[in-house]
Protein backbone atom coordinates (compact mmCIF):
# COMPACT_ATOMS: atom_id res chain seq x y z
CA UNK A 1 0.00 0.00 0.00
CA UNK A 2 1.63 3.33 -1.13
CA UNK A 3 1.89 6.47 1.36
CA UNK A 4 -0.94 8.56 -0.08
CA UNK A 5 -3.58 4.99 0.37
CA UNK A 6 -2.60 4.45 3.56
CA UNK A 7 -3.47 8.15 4.66
CA UNK A 8 -6.95 7.57 3.26
CA UNK A 9 -7.47 4.13 5.10
CA UNK A 10 -5.94 5.62 8.22
CA UNK A 11 -8.35 8.61 8.02
CA UNK A 12 -11.19 5.84 7.86
CA UNK A 13 -9.26 3.61 10.45
CA UNK A 14 -9.99 6.66 12.71
CA UNK A 15 -13.08 7.54 12.31
CA UNK A 16 -14.39 3.77 12.39
CA UNK A 17 -12.16 3.33 15.62
CA UNK A 18 -14.35 6.23 16.93
CA UNK A 19 -17.45 4.76 16.30
CA UNK A 20 -18.16 7.04 13.27
CA UNK A 21 -20.19 5.17 10.85
CA UNK A 22 -18.83 4.86 7.37
CA UNK A 23 -21.27 4.67 4.02
CA UNK A 24 -20.93 1.30 1.77
CA UNK A 25 -18.10 2.61 -0.56
CA UNK A 26 -16.21 4.10 2.46
CA UNK A 27 -16.78 0.46 4.35
CA UNK A 28 -15.59 -0.95 1.68
CA UNK A 29 -12.43 1.07 0.96
CA UNK A 30 -11.69 0.43 4.85
CA UNK A 31 -12.29 -3.21 4.68
CA UNK A 32 -9.70 -3.91 1.80
CA UNK A 33 -7.36 -1.41 3.40
CA UNK A 34 -7.41 -3.98 6.57
CA UNK A 35 -7.19 -6.80 4.14
CA UNK A 36 -4.25 -5.44 2.26
CA UNK A 37 -2.31 -4.31 5.63
CA UNK A 38 -3.08 -8.15 7.28
CA UNK A 39 -1.72 -9.59 3.41
CA UNK A 40 1.51 -7.36 4.41
CA UNK A 41 1.94 -8.39 7.75
CA UNK A 42 1.66 -12.00 6.67
CA UNK A 43 3.78 -11.85 3.96
CA UNK A 44 6.55 -9.71 6.29
CA UNK A 45 6.24 -12.08 9.12
CA UNK A 46 6.65 -15.75 7.23
CA UNK A 47 6.87 -19.12 8.93
CA UNK A 48 10.75 -18.87 10.03
CA UNK A 49 10.47 -15.90 11.48
CA UNK A 50 7.09 -16.35 13.58
CA UNK A 51 9.35 -19.78 14.80
CA UNK A 52 12.63 -17.35 15.54
CA UNK A 53 10.25 -15.27 17.67
CA UNK A 54 8.24 -17.98 19.51
CA UNK A 55 12.21 -19.40 19.98
CA UNK A 56 12.71 -15.76 21.77
CA UNK A 57 9.45 -15.31 23.53
CA UNK A 58 10.63 -18.81 25.19
CA UNK A 59 14.36 -17.55 26.00
CA UNK A 60 13.09 -14.49 27.58
CA UNK A 61 10.23 -16.42 29.70
CA UNK A 62 13.28 -19.21 30.69
CA UNK A 63 15.61 -16.03 31.43
CA UNK A 64 13.34 -14.33 33.62
CA UNK A 65 12.78 -17.57 35.77
CA UNK A 66 16.43 -17.73 36.14
CA UNK A 67 16.19 -13.90 37.21
CA UNK A 68 13.55 -14.24 39.88
CA UNK A 69 15.56 -17.47 41.36
CA UNK A 70 18.62 -15.45 41.42
CA UNK A 71 16.96 -12.62 43.19
CA UNK A 72 15.64 -15.17 45.93
CA UNK A 73 19.15 -16.64 46.69
CA UNK A 74 20.05 -13.08 46.84
CA UNK A 75 17.65 -12.51 49.43
CA UNK A 76 18.27 -15.21 51.63
CA UNK A 77 22.19 -14.56 51.31
CA UNK A 78 21.53 -10.97 52.14
CA UNK A 79 19.34 -12.26 55.60
CA UNK A 80 22.30 -14.81 56.18
CA UNK A 81 24.68 -11.90 56.02
CA UNK A 82 22.63 -9.77 58.32
CA UNK A 83 22.15 -12.86 61.05
CA UNK A 84 26.14 -13.73 60.94
CA UNK A 85 27.07 -9.72 61.03
CA UNK A 86 25.11 -9.79 64.10
CA UNK A 87 26.31 -12.79 65.66
CA UNK A 88 29.80 -11.55 65.15
CA UNK A 89 28.73 -8.01 66.75
CA UNK A 90 27.14 -9.90 69.63
CA UNK A 91 30.35 -11.72 70.02
CA UNK A 92 33.23 -9.39 69.92
CA UNK A 93 31.43 -5.80 70.31
CA UNK A 94 33.02 -4.84 66.98
CA UNK A 95 30.86 -3.78 63.76
CA UNK A 96 32.67 -5.48 60.58
CA UNK A 97 33.73 -3.27 58.08
CA UNK A 98 31.82 -0.59 56.74
CA UNK A 99 32.09 -1.45 53.45
CA UNK A 100 28.52 -2.35 51.94
CA UNK A 101 28.34 -5.71 49.81
CA UNK A 102 26.02 -5.42 46.83
CA UNK A 103 22.18 -5.63 48.85
CA UNK A 104 19.74 -6.29 46.45
CA UNK A 105 16.62 -4.18 47.19
CA UNK A 106 14.52 -6.49 49.10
Amino acid sequence: MDQISYEQWWRLHVRAARGESLDMAERAAYEAGLAHLDAEEKTTWGDNELMLLRQLRSEVERLELTHAQLQSKSQRLDRQIWTLEGAYMSLTGLELSSQNYAASPV
